[in-house]
């Protein structure tokens, strides 16, 4: 009986001695943070007095910088030969019309990223004019060799020439009937040709790889002719691969579109006088005058 009474009596000590250094440990750490607080205020005040000080001398507390309002964008320039075209050049101010992506046909001005060059078609013809791509857009082709995307704007283009990897006629298949999975070959065939291009900066740096479905544009005496730059087409039912026509070059360059010019021009004369001298062979020869 009396163990048991000095063993609660041992456990009331333990519990009033921790209950003690518990608050001892409460009062150390409210001093420290006070300390630390009583510091902070020194500094602070410390601080106020030295910015009041220099503004009794005369000089001016420094302030922070505002960052400068940004000012509108404007179009990167590149080499005195090459303007590139940026997306904020198609945002139309509040209260105006959109822009029209193949320039003012109002005034005839061609597009400020325009190139004058030739596009080659694979039956020989060559149509002259200012060559460009969809507003601040790039030639997107990928690198064969590099085995990623490139993103070229046209004024940084000397040629673009096409390679033909293959081409076919494929046949025409069509289900034999409705709910049978059988087809049959219904005896029309078409067209399908896959080429590669090869760009060729002004630089003479080569980018040799496939384009998929980039829009050309050629500008001359106020007539656009669009193009399509594929690495693959088809043509229609029944026709052949004589008639179904690809980009095979495009040449960049004030010298290539003065000789695509030269070269339309003759041959609209050579049309001429054949059409001409045609008439002359078919006109009624007059009858001889009658002898007197």
């Amino acid at each position: 009986m009396a163990s048991s009474r000095m063993r609660k009596i041992g456990w009331s000590m333990l519990g009033v001695a921790s209950l003690g250094a518990l608050l001892v440990a409460v009062w150390a750490g409210a001093a420290l943070i006070g300390g630390k607080a009583d510091a902070a205020a020194a500094s602070t005040a410390k601080m106020a007095a030295t910015d009041a000080g220099a503004s009794d001398d005369g000089k001016a507390a420094a302030s922070p910088k505002e960052p400068a309002p940004k000012g509108p964008a404007v179009a990167v320039q590149g080499p005195a030969d090459i303007t590139f075209v940026e997306d904020d050049d198609t945002k139309p101010a509040t209260g105006k019309a959109a822009t029209n992506p193949f320039g003012d046909p109002g005034t005839g001005v061609q597009r400020k990223d325009a190139v004058p060059g030739y596009v080659e078609l694979s039956n020989g013809l060559k149509i002259p004019g200012y060559i460009y791509t969809t507003r601040a857009k790039r030639l997107k082709i990928f690198n064969l060799k590099r085995e990623l995307y490139e993103y070229v704007p046209v004024p940084a283009l000397k040629s673009i020439q096409s390679t033909v990897e293959w081409e076919r006629m494929d046949k025409e298949w069509r289900f034999k009937e409705a709910g049978n999975p059988e087809k049959v070959y219904s005896g029309r065939e078409y067209p399908v040709r896959k080429v590669m291009y090869t760009l060729t900066l002004r630089n003479d740096h080569e980018i040799a790889g496939h384009i998929l479905g980039q829009p050309v544009y050629v500008e001359h005496g106020g007539k656009i002719d669009p193009f399509i730059l594929h690495d693959r087409d088809k043509g229609a039912m029944g026709a052949t691969l004589d008639t179904l026509k690809y980009i095979k070059s495009v040449v960049f360059g004030p010298e290539a579109y003065n000789l695509a010019v030269e070269e339309l021009k003759a041959k609209a004369e050579a049309a001429a006088k054949k059409a001409e001298q045609g008439a002359r062979k078919g006109a009624p020869v007059a009858p001889p005058a009658p002898a007197k």
